[in-house]
């Protein structure tokens, strides 16, 4: 897919999910400027992306800083133009976290910053321009530990944090009639410096392609599967198939997070209003 019109922009991109994510989008034709914190990793992956530099753009800034996110945002503007694919991927992991009731409170809100705030403060960066030209979309990057009944951390609860926040921010700008889509995505267990802690524990465990991950964000960033906005999607997923059942997926909200209810007869309630 030629995709040499879009101006994207992928935190975390030093390493791991976040450097296949630009190198797959840098391969299907976008302008793709690379955040992080260290400027050799992004140098890293400036070159693996080839020796044409002119589509492609290092930019080191703090995700969690919204002035350093403002800065990063202006450049990649003046540059390439208005970010038009916003990819937040970057987050941190804290290994060996104390149980809640241990922890301090101060240690365990820190990883927020990055894996909570960070997303929200470049996705609230890039939304005016996006919004002005009509069209645009933000695909986060969450994980089934946020979704899934794993132990309580805060990682996971940032994570689940990362879905419900990006299904609310689509609502409002479908509602708005903006154009920008929004979406929520699970790479798989990706073995990376992330997860190293998992490689040693579960040596048997099996991993998934981190180029997958690529693949899925080229995906949906090409529009085709847009009507799939505000969901949260794998990297197993078959889009395809999913747009083929599109009508039940939205008739029975799935692939969205919900409680069910049920009636005296056994149905599901779908209407929440008339049961208050």
């Amino acid at each position: 897919m030629d995709q040499s019109s879009q101006v994207a922009l992928v935190t975390g991109a030093g390493r791991g999910i976040g450097r296949q994510i630009a190198l797959s989008l840098a391969s299907a034709g976008c302008r793709v400027a690379v955040m992080a914190r260290s400027r050799d990793e992004l140098e890293h992956t400036a070159r693996l992306a080839g020796d044409d530099r002119s589509r492609i753009l290092v930019v080191p800034g703090d995700m969690t800083d919204e002035t350093s996110v403002g800065a990063v945002v202006r450049e990649v503007h003046d540059r390439f133009g208005p970010v038009s694919l916003l990819v937040n991927n970057a987050a941190v992991y804290t290994v060996g976290e104390a149980p809640f009731w241990e922890a301090r409170l101060d240690s365990w809100w820190e990883p927020f910053d990055t894996n909570l705030r960070g997303p929200v403060v470049c996705t609230r960066a890039v939304l005016p321009a996006m919004v002005a030209e009509r069209g645009g979309r933000v695909i986060t990057v969450s994980s089934d530990s946020g979704v899934l009944p794993y132990p309580l951390s805060s990682y996971s609860f940032a994570k689940n944090a990362l879905v419900r926040f990006t299904e609310t921010l689509d609502i409002a700008l479908a509602a708005a009639d903006t154009g920008v889509r929004a979406f929520a995505i699970s790479p798989g267990a990706v073995h990376t410096r992330l997860t190293e802690s998992f490689a040693d524990k579960y040596p048997d465990m099996e991993w998934t392609p981190v180029e997958l991950s690529g693949r899925l964000v080229t995906d949906l960033a090409s529009g085709r599967y847009d009507a799939l906005h505000g969901r949260y999607l794998s990297v197993r997923d078959d889009l395809d198939r999913l747009l083929e059942r599109i009508e039940d997926i939205e008739r029975e909200e799935l692939l969205v997070q919900r409680m069910r209810a049920y009636d005296a007869t056994g149905a599901v309630v779908t209407d929440w209003e008339d049961q208050a």
